[in-house]
C-alpha cells in the first residue's frame, strides 16, 4: 500500500519546488517584519527557534527513546551552525555593506561549490548535461540579481567575506548526504538543526539585535514559524532522495519565490532580465532533473 510521502519520493523535482517554496516565503515575510519592527537578526532567531521547538516535539513523539542521543546532537549543532547560522549571520553583517542584491546572489551559488566539493570527494560523476543545467540555472540566478542591481567594486573584503555563505552552504549539503541519521525521522532532525542554529544564534541576544517586541507585531513571527516548520518537514524528505547537487538548486527556486511575491503583493515590474532569469533557472532545473537518480542514504556516525 502506498504512504501519503511516496508521490515526493518518486519525484524529486516535486520536492525540490515545494521545499523552495515554503521556504522563500521567508523573503516577502521579512519584508513584513521589517514593516512591523523586527530587526534582520531577530527575524532569523525567533522562527528557527519556535519552529525548533514544534519539531522536536512532533518528532520525539513520533521517535519514540530507540535513538542516539548524542548522534542527534551532534549533528544539530553541526548542521545548524553550517546550515542556517553561519550563513544567515554572514549574510546580514555582509548586507550592512554591500547591499541586498549582492549578498542575494550568494543563496545561489552553492550548487557550484557543492558540485565541485562532490567531484573532488568522488561523490558526483561528471555528467554533461547535468553540469550545463548548473551553469544555466546559476547563469539566472546571477541574472536575477544583477539584473536589479549593481555592485560597488570598492567593497571587495566584505564580497569575500560574504562568498562564505554559498561555501558553508555547500559544507553542509555535503554534510548532510554522509551524516544525516537515517534511523532518525525528519521532524526530529529538522527540530534539531533549528533549535541547534538558536542556541549558537544565542549570544547576540546580547547586542540588543534579537528583539522582543509586544505582542501585536509577533503575527509575522508566529506565521513564519508555521511555514519554516512545514518547509523543514519537506526539507529533510528531500534531502533523503536527492543527491547534495540536486538539493542544492532550492536557492534557485527561493530567489524566484522572491521575485514573483515582489511583483504580486508589493509592486515590483518585472524587467525583460527578470523574465529572461526566470527562463532561465526552469531550463537548468529540468535539465538537472532530466539526468537525476534518486540516491541512497549514507547516515555514517
Amino acid at each position: 500500500m502506498s504512504t501519503p510521502h511516496r508521490p515526493f519520493n518518486r519525484s524529486p523535482l516535486a520536492l525540490l519546488v515545494l521545499t523552495g517554496f515554503l521556504l522563500g516565503i521567508m523573503l516577502p515575510m521579512s519584508r513584513l517584519a521589517t514593516n512591523a519592527g523586527w530587526s534582520p537578526l531577530s527575524f532569523a532567531f525567533w522562527p528557527a527557534l519556535g519552529s525548533g521547538l514544534v519539531l522536536l516535539v512532533l518528532g520525539l513523539r513520533a521517535q519514540g527513546k530507540d535513538f542516539n542521543r548524542g548522534r542527534l546532537l551532534r549533528f544539530s549543532f553541526i548542521n545548524g551552525l553550517v546550515g542556517i547560522a553561519i550563513p544567515n549571520c554572514l549574510a546580514f553583517m555582509a548586507i550592512q555593506h554591500i547591499g541586498a542584491a549582492p549578498v542575494a546572489l550568494m543563496f545561489t551559488l552553492p550548487p557550484l561549490f557543492t558540485i565541485a566539493m562532490a567531484l573532488l570527494i568522488g561523490m558526483e560523476r561528471y555528467q554533461p548535461l547535468r553540469m550545463a543545467g548548473i551553469l544555466i540555472g546559476l547563469c539566472g540566478a546571477a541574472l536575477l540579481v544583477l539584473g536589479r542591481s549593481s555592485i560597488d567594486h570598492g567593497i571587495s573584503g566584505w564580497l569575500l567575506l560574504a562568498m562564505c555563505v554559498p561555501l558553508s552552504l555547500a559544507v553542509g549539503n555535503i554534510y548532510r548526504k554522509f551524516y544525516m541519521p537515517a534511523e532518525i525521522n525528519s521532524s526530529l532532525l529538522a527540530g534539531g538543526m533549528l533549535v541547534g542554529s538558536a542556541v549558537i544564534m544565542l549570544p547576540l541576544i546580547f547586542t540588543g539585535e534579537i528583539q522582543l517586541l509586544s505582542w501585536p507585531r509577533w503575527h509575522v513571527i508566529v506565521a513564519q514559524c508555521l511555514f519554516t516548520t512545514l518547509g523543514y518537514i519537506v526539507y529533510f524528505h528531500f534531502q533523503k532522495v536527492a543527491d547534495a547537487v540536486y538539493f542544492s538548486q532550492i536557492g534557485y527556486v527561493i530567489a524566484s519565490v522572491g521575485v514573483l511575491s515582489g511583483l504580486l503583493f508589493f509592486g515590483e515590474r518585472l524587467a525583460p532580465s527578470t523574465l529572461l532569469a526566470i527562463v532561465l533557472i526552469v531550463a537548468g532545473i529540468a535539465m538537472v532533473n532530466r539526468r537525476m537518480v534518486p540516491v541512497a542514504q549514507t547516515g555514517k556516525s
